[in-house]
C-alpha cells in the first residue's frame, strides 16, 4: 500500500465548499432508567430538545474541523412555527458556518416547499458553485433535477464537483436511480439488506457481512457510475470502502474498534457522523477512500461515546488522533489490493 499522509494539515488546492440538501427536524431525546419491557410504562428522568436531521448532524460535525469561513451551505424546506426555533438554534450553536436555510409556510405537500427551495438554489445562488454536493436521499426525482442543473453548468466541465448521496431507507421512489448519478454513495446496512431481500425474494439474516457486501456490490456494478466510490456501513462491525471501475469491484474492510458497552452512551447520529468524516477526508483533506473509511469509522465510533456532536475535532487538529494509527483503531483487513488512484478528471476523489 502506498504511504498516506496522516497529518491534520489540509493539502493545498482549490477551496473546499459544500452544498448539502435535506430535511430539518426537532429531535427530542428522552432518558429512562432502563430499557422498558414490552407494553410497560416507564417515567422519563429527563428530556432534551435539539436540532436534528441527517444533514444538520453531518454539517455540525464537519463545521468543527474545517477552516473558519469554509462555505457549508445547508438548503432545506421546513414548515410550521417550530421551523424558526430550529433554524435559530442551528445558526447559533450547531453549524457555525451555515450560510442559508430556506423555510416556508406549512403546505399540504412538502414537495411544494421543497421545489420552491430548489428553485432558489438554481437562481438566487447561481454564482455559487460548490466543490461538493451532498443529498440526504429524499424527494429523489427532484434531486435528479438538482444534479442535472449542476452538471450542465460550464463550471462542471472545467472542475467537476463531487456528488454524494445517502442511501438509508430502501424503497423511496427514485432513490435507486441516483446510484448511477453519484460519485460517492453512503449506503446503510439496512438499505443493503432490504435490497438483497427484494432481489432474492426472501429474508436475510445478515450475519455474514462480507457475503452481503459482495452480493450487493455485484448488483451495483451494473448501475454505479464509472469510477464511483461507495461506503457501506455495517453498524458495530465497521464499514467497507468499495471502488467501482468499468464493471469491476474492489473492496476493503475497515473493522470498528472494540468499545466496552459501558462506554456507549448514544448511537443516534453515528451514520451522519461517518458521512461527515468521510467527506472531510475525501473532499477537504483529499485522502483516498480507504484512509477516509478508517477515519470515518473511528470518528463515528467516538461519537457513540458522546452525547451530541460537540468535541469531535477542531480546525487546527482536525479529528486529531482519530485520523492516524492509534490504539483506538484496528488495522484494516484487506480483501483486495489498495483502491486505484482516481483520475484528475474525477474531481476530489
Amino acid at each position: 500500500m502506498d504511504s498516506i499522509d496522516t497529518s491534520s494539515k489540509p493539502v493545498e488546492g482549490p477551496g473546499f465548499s459544500i452544498l448539502a440538501i435535506g430535511a430539518l427536524y426537532r429531535d427530542v431525546i428522552v432518558k429512562v432508567p432502563q430499557f422498558p419491557a414490552e407494553d410497560a410504562k416507564q417515567s422519563a428522568t429527563s428530556e432534551k430538545v435539539r436540532v436534528g436531521g441527517n444533514i444538520s448532524n453531518t454539517l455540525s460535525v464537519l463545521s468543527q474541523v474545517v477552516a473558519p469561513g469554509t462555505q457549508l451551505l445547508y438548503a432545506t424546506a421546513v414548515g410550521g412555527p417550530e421551523a424558526i426555533w430550529r433554524i435559530t438554534q442551528l445558526k447559533t450553536s450547531e453549524v457555525k458556518s451555515l450560510l442559508f436555510t430556506h423555510f416556508f409556510p406549512k403546505t399540504t405537500f412538502m414537495s411544494h416547499a421543497y421545489d420552491d427551495m430548489l428553485s432558489r438554489v438554481y437562481n438566487a445562488h447561481s454564482s455559487f458553485y460548490p466543490s461538493w454536493i451532498h443529498f440526504e436521499g429524499r424527494e429523489c426525482f427532484m434531486v435528479e433535477g438538482v444534479i442535472d442543473h449542476f452538471i450542465s453548468r460550464r463550471e462542471y466541465k472545467q472542475n467537476p464537483c463531487v456528488i454524494s448521496v445517502e442511501f438509508e431507507a430502501y424503497g423511496r421512489p427514485g432513490l435507486d436511480r441516483l446510484m448511477g448519478m453519484c460519485d460517492v454513495a453512503f449506503i446503510a446496512e439496512g438499505y443493503m439488506k432490504a435490497f438483497l431481500e427484494e432481489a432474492s425474494k426472501g429474508s436475510w439474516d445478515g450475519n455474514d457481512k462480507e457475503l452481503m457486501v459482495r452480493l450487493f456490490t455485484n448488483y451495483l456494478k451494473r448501475t454505479a457510475k464509472r469510477r464511483a466510490t461507495a461506503f457501506i456501513t455495517v453498524g458495530s462491525k465497521g464499514a467497507y470502502a468499495v471502488r467501482f471501475d468499468a464493471g469491476t469491484v474492489e473492496m476493503r474492510y475497515i473493522p470498528a474498534p472494540e468499545i466496552a458497552s459501558s462506554e456507549i452512551v448514544e448511537t443516534t447520529g453515528a451514520g451522519d457522523t461517518f458521512i461527515a468524516a468521510a467527506i472531510y477526508a475525501l473532499g477537504y483533506r483529499r485522502l483516498d477512500a480507504v484512509k477516509a473509511a478508517k477515519i470515518a469509522v473511528n470518528v463515528a465510533s467516538k461519537k457513540c461515546m458522546l452525547i451530541g456532536y460537540d468535541g469531535l475535532g477542531n480546525p487546527g487538529a482536525g479529528f486529531g488522533v482519530l485520523e492516524g494509527e492509534n490504539p483506538f483503531a484496528t488495522p484494516a483487513v484487506g480483501m483486495s489490493p489498495v483502491l486505484p488512484p482516481a483520475r484528475p478528471t474525477d474531481g476530489l476523489l
